[in-house]
């Protein structure tokens, strides 16, 4: 156990350094249809195709590194010029990064295996369910706050599996994104039994990025929700602000 967290400590020391010699900025994301998938050499989604307006916009040079969304954000504390989307703005995280948003609006429901179960009257009525969330989601975090039980995995496409097997009760999820999950994997789980939980997503950079690098950023975001764009990506993407 010690080993392995001197490694990972050693390989975010490592990486800090080799980030903080460079001048472009480093983006961490994850896998999460349809916002951000990589496919040998190629990705797509709606994070993507923003991360390419943002920067074009804002006249800033860029890479993109796919990792789980844990290790991401531990990647965007540790080292300067590196950033993780799309990450939950809340009061927790606040303090310990540097914000640029939003990037979108996510609405998340508890979906269950059984079609013939009812619609939850509320949240509290699965307050001994097991709930199935990924690690590094701030909807695991709120509902695990809460009191509730929360299985974590690495990836959110294996509480499909899980939900299948009867290992979790429910699988809490963004909307648009459960959908795409379900369909990618053949299975239908019908409507959420509660949608019951609205969150910010944005793009958090490490705290000591350059304010006139925030605010370049900040700036191209503005100008891309000004001039329409955004709200065409995300109605491309089926989703509303």
């Amino acid at each position: 156990m010690f080993g392995i967290k001197y490694l990972l400590i050693g390989f975010l020391s490592m990486y800090s350094l080799a980030v903080c010699s460079a001048d472009k900025l480093t983006l961490i994301t994850y896998s999460e249809v349809p916002f951000a998938t990589q496919a040998g050499d190629t990705k797509q989604g709606l994070v993507i195709e923003f991360i390419d307006a943002l920067f074009k916009q804002a006249d800033l040079e860029y890479e993109i590194l796919f990792f789980p969304l844990k290790r991401g954000m531990l990647m965007a504390e540790s080292a300067v010029n590196t950033c993780v989307l799309p990450i939950e703005r809340n009061q927790h995280r606040e303090v310990h990064y540097s914000w640029i948003g939003p990037v979108m609006v996510s609405r998340y429901g508890l979906f269950s295996a059984s079609p013939s179960q009812p619609p939850l009257v509320s949240l509290n009525d699965a307050k001994f369910a097991s709930i199935g969330s990924f690690l590094g989601s701030g909807i695991g975090e709120y509902l695990t706050q809460f009191g509730y039980q929360v299985d974590l995995t690495n990836n959110d496409t294996l509480n499909v599996k899980k939900l299948q097997r009867g290992r979790i009760d429910f699988w809490a999820a963004d909307l648009v994104s459960a959908k795409a999950i379900m369909r990618d994997n053949d299975t239908h789980f019908g409507e959420p039994k509660i949608i019951f939980f609205t969150s910010i997503r944005a793009m958090a950079c490490h705290i000591d990025l350059p304010m006139a690098t925030q605010k370049r950023l900040n700036d191209a975001l503005q100008a891309l929700y000004k001039s329409g764009y955004m709200a065409q990506l995300h109605q491309k993407y089926g989703l509303s602000l």
